[in-house]
C-alpha cells in the first residue's frame, strides 16, 4: 500500500488529463479532445441518446457540443486511486451554452476513469450528466 503522498501525487498526475480535457474541450472545435481517449473508450455524455464508442463516434460527439457554442469550468471533484494504473476522478463542471451573445450556465457532474497506458494517462470512460433539481 502507498503512503498518501504518492497516491495523491498519482491522482494528481492522473487529474491533469482531466485539466487538459477541459483546455482542449474550450479551444478546439476540431474534434482533437478524442485523442485523450484511450483505444476502446466509452462516453456517455451529456447532450448524448446512446453510448459514445469509437473514436470517430467521440469525433463527432465533441465536434457537435463546439458547434452548439459550449465551454466547460471545472469544479470540485475528488480522485479515488484504483491502482498505479486506475484512477477514477469525479466531480462538477459547468457548461456555458453561448448562442447569439446569450450565456446559459448548464451546471452537470462527471466521472471519468482515467487509466496510465504506456506511460501516459488516457480516459477510458466518461460519464457526464445535468444536476438534476432538488427533489
Amino acid at each position: 500500500m502507498q503512503d498518501a503522498s504518492v497516491q495523491g501525487a498519482c491522482a494528481q498526475e492522473a487529474y491533469a488529463i482531466v485539466q487538459r480535457w477541459a483546455q482542449v474541450f474550450n479551444e478546439d472545435g476540431t474534434g482533437a479532445i478524442a485523442a485523450l481517449y484511450a483505444p476502446g473508450a466509452t462516453i456517455w455524455g451529456t447532450l448524448a441518446q446512446v453510448m459514445t464508442v469509437t473514436p470517430r463516434a467521440i469525433t463527432d460527439y465533441f465536434i457537435a457540443a463546439a458547434r452548439a457554442g459550449l465551454s466547460v469550468k471545472l469544479g470540485d471533484h475528488l480522485a479515488t486511486r484504483i491502482s498505479d494504473t486506475c484512477i477514477v476522478d469525479a466531480g462538477h463542471y459547468e457548461f456555458t451554452r453561448t448562442v447569439q451573445g446569450s450565456a446559459s450556465i448548464i451546471p452537470a457532474r462527471y466521472s471519468f476513469v482515467l487509466v496510465k497506458l504506456d506511460g501516459a494517462w488516457r480516459i477510458a470512460h466518461h460519464h457526464s450528466s445535468v444536476v438534476p433539481k432538488p427533489l
